[in-house]
């Protein structure tokens, strides 16, 4: 039977998550629920669906983001989520089918760039997606979080509703953001259906979240959102806090919410999901030994319009490149830019000059927001070029900080 592949419809959304669910593994009896919860949020007109006969056996959608933070800039970004193909139709064309669909469209909009999280890394690279940017899963015994440095502060620490987060918080992110390359943009509806909505079912064992900011004054400069998994044993404290977000637009703010943390009492183990990887808290700590951290990738992104992309961004220094592109994927892409760059600025242009490096649309996403070196590609035998050639340009694409983003979408 051949395969149909389009939008759904606000009706055929059950059918939409419960095919999702075959190939995730949650619980497809929650499809009516979960389409109660996201049909308020989804943007129909931009789900992909593959369709056999009455069956949905492939799901696609995109969350249309305002923008994604790059090096100096901002970019409009689609996020691609829900991507899954039913077990039973595993190598049979059907996510190529989607993502063919799925970026024709990103274009025709606009959009210069696509993002997403990949449930396994292997599978988007064959669509021109890198892997942009990494996070960081954390643990630590309370007992080893003993700061040697701290930022002085003025301020003060207290807990928040959510009311009162959703009218402060996303004021202090939005500045936050503006130097950050890898975060997203949130609507009021991201922040209230997402960020800060608390789910009728709390996760097995964990608590709801308690909600804290940090204050000088009238001014609200960062916060924390946490929950703890309590575990009590006879005479001992066996709870982890597991940090969900915390966002500072201060060192004294960031050294203020840390100390917090680990001044909560009756915890044992301390630990978060999808920090930077280049955290200050480790340089502040007494034993950074006890810090465990494990490094994974995050942020895909996918570059939909070469020039419109590099010239979104700022870049380190000042220079020039000529680079040779391929781009099966999207072919409209493939070819030779001259790319003159400097932090005020770029401009990028089809050229007919000689190449000083070659690489994919996979490289070139993967560097884009400057936390991959492109010379480490070189090493890796991923770019071609002279050595010269190559760390001119690795100088021009690196950023401070490093691309971070700290929500799954």
């Amino acid at each position: 039977m051949s395969i149909e592949v389009r939008p759904i419809t606000r009706d055929e959304l059950p059918a939409f998550l419960r095919s999702n669910a075959s190939s995730f593994g949650w619980d497809a009896s929650d499809a009516d629920m979960v389409a109660e919860t996201f049909g308020r949020s989804m943007q129909f007109d931009r789900t992909t669906s593959a369709w056999e006969g009455s069956q949905v056996v492939g799901t696609a959608g995109i969350s249309s983001f305002d923008d994604l933070t790059v090096p100096g800039g901002t970019l409009p970004t689609a996020g691609v989520t829900w991507v899954s193909v039913r077990p039973t139709h595993r190598r049979q064309g059907v996510l190529t089918s989607m993502m063919r669909q799925q970026l024709d469209q990103v274009r025709e909009r606009g959009e210069p760039l696509a993002a997403l999280w990949a449930s396994e890394s292997p599978i988007y690279s064959r669509f021109g997606y890198g892997c942009a940017a990494e996070g960081v899963e954390f643990h630590i015994d309370r007992t080893r979080t003993r700061l040697r440095h701290r930022v002085a502060s003025s301020g003060r620490t207290r807990f928040v509703t959510r009311d009162e987060a959703l009218t402060a918080w996303p004021a202090v992110y939005d500045r936050v953001r503006l130097h950050q390359p890898g975060w997203l943009s949130r609507a009021p509806s991201w922040w209230e259906e997402r960020t800060l909505r608390e789910p009728e079912e709390q996760p097995a064992g964990w608590s709801k979240r308690f909600m804290v900011q940090y204050e000088e004054g009238d001014h609200v400069l960062g916060y924390v959102i946490y929950r703890l998994n309590r575990n009590d044993a006879e005479g001992s404290a066996t709870t982890e806090l597991r940090v969900v977000e915390l966002v500072s637009e201060t060192p004294a703010a960031y050294s203020a919410l840390w100390e917090f943390v680990f001044g909560v009492d009756l915890v044992a183990t301390i630990s978060g999901l999808w920090r930077p990887v280049d955290e200050p808290l480790v340089h502040m700590l007494e034993d950074p030994r006890r810090f465990v951290r494990r490094t994974q990738d995050t942020l895909w992104v996918r570059i939909m319009d070469v020039p419109g992309a590099l010239e979104g961004r700022r870049y380190r220094s000042e220079g020039r490149v000529v680079f040779e592109l391929s781009d099966p994927f999207c072919d409209w892409n493939a070819g030779r830019y001259m790319l003159d760059a400097s932090p005020g600025g770029a401009t990028c242009e089809r050229t007919t000059a000689t190449a000083d490096i070659s690489l994919s649309a996979v490289e070139l996403a993967a560097v884009f927001l400057g936390g991959t070196r492109l010379a480490s590609l070189y090493r890796a035998g991923r770019v071609e070029g002279d050595d010269g050639a190559v760390r001119r340009a690795d100088t021009l694409m690196g950023w401070d900080p490093a691309p971070w983003c700290p929500e799954v979408f």
